[in-house]
């Protein structure tokens, strides 16, 4: 219509330096400590943004798997891509939430085009939406096939997403060229770009401290210790140039 923007936010990236209440919620003890449980003590972040889909304005995302490296590994498996952690500020629905087809993260990499011509719909019947309460945090494999449908409901979605990968999976690897150069990952990167968790930690437990905060093994075991104050937060600008796309 004619009061419709000519441009609209709907994918914030690197969202860590712009809000302390990020930082901190990226270092909720249950989350990490998931993470740990995953993908090894010594898991390596990859990237955080935050996904913003406006009542009748946020935009569709086509059919797609997020991981780009490890298809045809001799080493795949079903958790070579990591995961995302989306927590739901508003909620989600049907209307303006994630679809994803089950199980798909086994399949490999999955020639989406004739999957969608063999359904004869992009509307694919397997397919399930995500349904979330404000508050909600989803744990999703980056290898799943999923997607979204223009926001054409009345309701916010505000996803909070990050995510983290096996270390395995990211050492002498080749990745980026999305928001930074291609590099190969090697400790030096890794090391950090996980500084991240370090600074989030300490903005959490300054914010928290009867919380028991999360222990990272390769800071901890390494006997590095990071602190925070609201003025470091100008200090992270471009972090996320660092991200660990694989």
């Amino acid at each position: 219509g004619k009061d419709t923007p000519d441009e609209i936010v709907y994918l914030i990236i690197g969202s860590l330096q712009y809000s302390e209440a990020c930082l901190r919620a990226y270092a909720h003890p249950d989350l990490l400590a998931l993470s740990a449980a995953v993908n090894g003590d010594d898991f390596v972040p990859y990237t955080d943004a935050l996904f913003i889909k406006a009542p009748g304005l946020g935009a569709s995302v086509a059919w797609h798997q997020d991981g780009v490296t490890h298809w045809d590994s001799p080493s795949w498996h079903q958790g070579s891509h990591g995961f995302n952690l989306m927590g739901q500020v508003f909620g989600s629905t049907p209307a303006n939430g994630v679809w994803v087809v089950p199980g798909s993260h086994r399949e490999g990499r999955i020639d989406i085009k004739a999957r969608v011509a063999a359904a004869g719909t992009e509307r694919l019947p397997e397919a399930v939406p995500m349904v979330c309460n404000p508050g909600d945090t989803v744990i999703s494999n980056r290898q799943l096939l999923h997607g979204s449908f223009a926001n054409t409901s009345e309701d916010w979605r505000v996803t909070v997403n990050t995510g983290c990968l096996p270390r395995a999976s990211v050492l002498g690897f080749e990745g980026g060229g999305i928001v930074g150069e291609k590099v190969v990952y090697d400790e030096a990167h890794i090391h950090e770009r996980s500084k991240m968790i370090g600074y989030a930690i300490a903005a959490r437990r300054q914010r928290f401290p009867d919380e028991t905060a999360f222990v990272y093994r390769p800071f901890a075991d390494a006997g590095e210790h990071f602190t925070w104050e609201s003025s470091m937060l100008a200090s992270l600008h471009d972090y996320h140039r660092l991200d660990m796309n694989v």
